[in-house]
């Protein structure tokens, strides 16, 4: 049976074992059970991406970034070396918009081990991986610099939406944390429903009800995608600047301590420049409703908000777009339900509720 049958047959399997129900997502998720790793490197903080201890190929495990704001693992050459088993798919690369990276390679098919230390894999999973020989630069990057055959190169996208991004194809699986094949007990893989939450301190693979009660689950729209790769659009939200709205999509992007926004017409934000302090931001999710599901503020240039990222950039894009940037972990968990096309949003209760909440249920 081929990788994407197995694949398939698991997301089939969460289905069967538990439906979604409408205003109780988090019942699909009763019978699973999730796999807690702590980051590496501690809690999330302004100063560093959350890193997790991954393994591959013909060299000890090490930390890697976990990205939010993308999908895909890349590596470079004294990371990994290709065996028996592995299969070259060809050359590739990765587009990283927020700093103008572009990455260069080859793609391999290949193991790639999930650890909880140094020494504790946790799971197997099975996914596309490139190979890192060169890096170039987008024009006016924010932050590049050429070079080739780079070392220390260790970077995993766990996103979703982020293929036109990042200039790449949905064609097989590229997210470790979603594409598991094996558990280090033993245990069936369909035991762990396709998805992860991600807290302040960590990222648990799979979730259960007793991860996800407190969240406010909000529906994603599907995507088109091979058979076994699952991907769905972008998470919604409405944007408010100053009290000017507009409907849009959000990112939670762990890979950057700063946000970018793209904002509704009529604001007084100058695009390609930063937010003015004083600016007023406000963030719902999935839009305006009473009960509100999810939401957080904050103003540019204020203190004690710990939800604050370290700046605020105006974009060009063609529609609304909010990056929150990892400060967004500091108030809230995170998850993401690949199998049922879900996000979900749980208050932490380590930030003052005058910046934010969230009312649990299925939205």
């Amino acid at each position: 049976m081929t990788l994407r049958h197995n694949f398939a047959a698991a997301l089939a399997l969460a289905f069967a074992i538990a439906p979604v129900h409408a205003q109780e997502p988090w019942r699909a998720y009763e019978g699973h059970e999730a796999l807690e790793i702590p980051f590496a490197n501690g809690p999330v903080a302004m100063e560093h991406v959350p890193q997790v201890w991954i393994g591959l190929r013909g060299a000890k495990p090490r930390w890697f970034g976990m990205d939010t704001g993308s999908t895909g693992l890349v590596t470079s050459a004294e990371h990994f070396t290709p065996g028996p088993g592995d299969v070259a798919q060809g050359p590739g690369r990765i587009v990283y918009n927020s700093s103008g990276r572009i990455l260069n390679g080859e793609h391999w098919l290949t193991d790639v081990v999930i650890h909880r230390n140094e020494r504790s894999p946790v799971a197997t999973a099975r996914v596309q991986v490139l190979r890192v020989s060169h890096i170039t630069c987008m024009e006016h990057a924010r932050d590049c610099r050429p070079e080739q055959n780079p070392r220390n190169v260790g970077f995993m996208g766990v996103g979703f939406d982020r293929e036109s991004a990042q200039g790449t194809a949905a064609s097989v699986p590229k997210n470790p944390f979603i594409s598991l094949v094996s558990l280090a007990s033993g245990r069936p893989v369909s035991s762990v429903r396709p998805g992860y939450v991600i807290t302040r301190t960590g990222v648990h693979l799979g979730m259960t009800p007793e991860l996800t009660r407190h969240m406010a689950f909000v529906k994603l729209a599907p995507k088109a995608h091979p058979p076994g790769v699952p991907d769905w659009n972008g998470a919604p939200m409405t944007l408010s600047v100053d009290g000017i709205s507009g409907r849009g999509t959000m990112l939670m992007d762990t890979g950057i301590n700063y946000m970018f926004l793209s904002p509704p017409a009529g604001t007084r934000l100058r695009r390609g420049a930063a937010a003015p302090d004083g600016t007023r931001i406000e963030v719902f999710l999935p839009d305006r409703q009473r009960p509100q599901p999810a939401w957080y503020a904050l103003r540019v240039g204020g203190r004690g908000n710990p939800l604050h990222p370290e700046k605020v950039e105006v974009v060009h894009d063609a529609t609304v777009f909010v990056n929150t940037g990892r400060q967004f972990l500091q108030g809230f968990d995170y998850l993401y339900d690949a199998a049922g096309g879900y996000v979900g949003y749980g208050w932490n209760g380590r930030v003052a509720h005058e910046y934010g909440g969230v009312t649990p249920g299925g939205r």
